[in-house]
């Protein structure tokens, strides 16, 4: 009788472990290769033999190499730790901290994930098959924005003047990511500088005038 695999403390069995493991340095190599030396100068090849794989087991993993390239978003997601930010925002009481949030995401992204960000950005242009996971990443951008939005709303602080449409896009396009890669690359601006300008804008533009600091 066969015995039937024990799943670890995150409920994985060791063959699933092990899958997930594989995936995640097909992942990484994918991820590192594409910012060396861009999209269509990557191969499936390639990417097996960074991760130390046979190609076959990238396509068994993760499938095409667009479904690889998808997969990005989900990695950005991880290594920004973008779930922790979002539980804080939605379980705070205090909407300066709400109002705060989109800038901690964009400030994380670029922390962990400009290479990312970057290769996306620049291949897309030349690129259709990078353009739906950039768009996939601005949609999970929007959305951010708008369960921001709708937290302010909850805690009576969202100005009243603004529809929450309207507040969510305004949200939006200050904490876009590519918007803070031009102040970097463009302005010289440090994360710093970045964080605390997108902050500062979305509580004095979102927040009711006797909730700002």
């Amino acid at each position: 009788m066969t015995p039937t695999p024990r799943p670890d403390r995150d409920g994985l069995t060791l063959r699933e472990r092990r899958a997930q493991l594989t995936q995640d340095e097909i992942l990484k190599a994918a991820r590192r290769l594409f910012g060396e030396r861009g999209y269509a100068g990557t191969s499936m090849r390639d990417i097996a033999a960074a991760a130390g794989v046979s190609a076959q087991t990238v396509y068994d993993s993760v499938g095409s190499k667009q479904a690889l390239v998808a997969r990005l978003n989900d990695l950005i997601d991880a290594e920004a730790g973008i779930a922790d930010l979002a539980r804080r925002a939605a379980t705070s009481t205090d909407p300066g901290e709400v109002v705060t949030t989109q800038a901690r995401v964009t400030r994380s992204i670029l922390e962990n994930c400009s290479d990312i960000v970057r290769a996306l950005v620049s291949g897309a242009a030349s690129e259709p098959d990078l353009r739906p996971p950039l768009e996939e990443g601005r949609r999970r951008h929007i959305f951010g924005a708008q369960q921001t939005i709708e937290r302010l709303r909850t805690l009576g602080a969202l100005d009243e003047r603004l529809s929450p449409a309207d507040a969510a896009d305004t949200l939006a396009a200050i904490a876009d990511v590519q918007c803070a890669l031009v102040l970097q690359d463009g302005y010289g601006w440090d994360l710093n500088r970045i964080e605390t300008w997108i902050a500062t804008t979305s509580g004095a533009l979102l927040l009711r005038p006797d909730r700002t600091a």
